[in-house]
């Protein structure tokens, strides 16, 4: 009777096993990255199956491609890989990123709540555009101060880290089409068709990787106007291991300046920036940077 009952005892310890490693390979399977909101979790696992996709795409037009057209899909192809590496990198952090909704496409950290928050158009190619500023964040490429309650991108911001994000996106797209910014000198060229309403005016179709230049991502505005959005943020290339003395030089229209009240002092400006900077926060932390 006992060998019996230990005979079964064994069964039913091999099935609970069985079972349990079911369940393993079952959430395994349907596991999500701990990093990314419950709410944004389908989300981006579409948006990492689709760039999976555009990858086997491209590839596939490799064989039969020649000159420029093979330059261009290598380019995409490239960039596309890099971005799973990035999404890698974003699964694996400590932050909480979630997505949202609305016209105006834009990425906010908020260091108190150690939360971020994508907010995109919808489409996925405003979404991988977005996360690449994602990454920026998470590898200190950029880094964000608190004005107020509102965290805003920091002097760290630069034009390049923009054009990043339009190349990523024209990777994914295969087309960026935007409206850039225009002198008198265009608009007086061009009225005749600002008066019979072309709305093809003040717009730019690139098909190209080639052709995404920071001249060009400099002109880019969100409506007919004559700045551009990223005229006024530093046109050298930084990040917070930059020296302070280049960040603060990079941002001579520091749109900062009389919020953060920072006096230059006599300090060493020579010291990376986050260094430096961090001896005018030792008592209130308004400054957030991953590295």
């Amino acid at each position: 009777m006992n060998y019996i009952q230990e005979f079964r005892n064994i069964l039913l310890s091999q099935n609970d096993i069985a079972k349990k490693q079911i369940e393993l390979d079952h959430l395994a399977r349907n596991s999500y990255p701990t990093s990314i909101h419950p709410n944004s979790q389908k989300t981006f696992a579409l948006l990492k199956k689709k760039v999976a996709e555009k990858i086997k795409e491209l590839e596939s037009k490799l064989p039969n491609a020649k000159g420029a057209d093979k330059k261009d899909l290598q380019a995409r192809i490239k960039e596309l890989k890099d971005a799973q590496k990035e999404f890698s990198v974003i699964e694996q952090s400590n932050t909480m990123y979630s997505f949202a909704i609305r016209s105006k496409p834009e990425f906010r950290f908020e260091g108190k709540k150690n939360e971020g928050t994508v907010y995109y158009d919808g489409t996925l190619r405003i979404l991988i555009n977005e996360l690449k500023h994602v990454f920026q964040f998470e590898s200190g490429q950029i880094e964000f101060l608190e004005i107020g309650n509102k965290p805003a991108p920091g002097l760290t911001y630069d034009v390049f880290d923009e054009l990043a994000t339009y190349k990523r996106q024209y990777a994914f797209d295969g087309v960026l089409k935007m409206r850039i910014s225009l002198s008198e000198q265009d608009i007086l060229a061009g009225v005749n068709k600002v008066f019979t309403g072309d709305k093809n005016f003040g717009t730019v179709e690139i098909k190209r990787m080639k052709d995404i230049k920071v001249s060009l991502i400099a002109k880019v505005s969100d409506s007919f106007a004559l700045d551009g959005l990223y005229q006024r943020i530093s046109q050298k290339q930084l990040d917070i291991h930059s020296s302070a003395k280049e960040v603060f030089n990079a941002n001579k229209e520091n749109r900062f300046e009389k919020i953060l009240n920072i006096s230059l002092g006599s300090a060493d400006k020579k010291k990376p920036y986050l260094d430096y900077i961090k001896v005018f926060i030792q008592k209130k932390p308004i400054i957030y940077a991953k590295y």
